[in-house]
């Protein structure tokens, strides 16, 4: 018998109902191989994880269902998914790709339309066109964002 997945998203949505957790990704095989992907504004340890698998299999019938579960946090390194993560990176350091360009700058704004980056880009200035950096604000709309990830900074290097 398959699982449904609006059965499992209630069932994550009850776990994490007042805490600062979400649901990023669910997907469920035609095996019944289910795979949880959760964050949070703040973090999501492995002890959560755990609790968050736990609480499902309480709720669902071996019997009747058989299944294999994996609840996990997202990686740092991994692209934004959902868009409760760009409202948690506001204020951090983004690289936005488009099929245009990479935008990487601070993630300014969320809106239901896109992001505002600001960022640094070199641009010829007349008269000699001389090279200079100048900082700029850009929307970039959602329907134009092919990823967007965290940059990830140890000791000031970008890595």
């Amino acid at each position: 018998m398959a699982i449904e997945k609006d059965t499992i998203t209630a069932l994550v949505e009850q776990f994490v109902s007042g805490t600062d957790m979400f649901l990023v990704s669910l997907t469920i095989t035609p095996a019944n191989v289910i795979t949880i992907e959760m964050d949070a504004d703040s973090s999501v340890d492995i002890d959560t994880c755990v609790e968050l698998s736990r609480f499902i299999e309480d709720h669902l019938d071996r019997d009747k269902e058989d299944f294999e579960l994996t609840v996990s946090s997202v990686s740092l390194s991994e692209p934004f998914k959902v868009r409760r993560q760009y409202l948690k990176n506001i204020g951090k350091k983004v690289t936005v790709t488009t099929s245009e360009r990479k935008y990487q700058g601070t993630l300014l704004e969320v809106t239901d339309e896109g992001v505002k980056v600001k960022h640094i880009d070199v641009v010829k200035v007349p008269p000699k066109n001389k090279k200079k950096e100048m900082e700029f604000e850009t929307f970039i709309p959602f329907s134009d964002i092919q990823k967007t990830e965290c940059v990830i900074m140890f000791k000031n290097k970008i890595i």
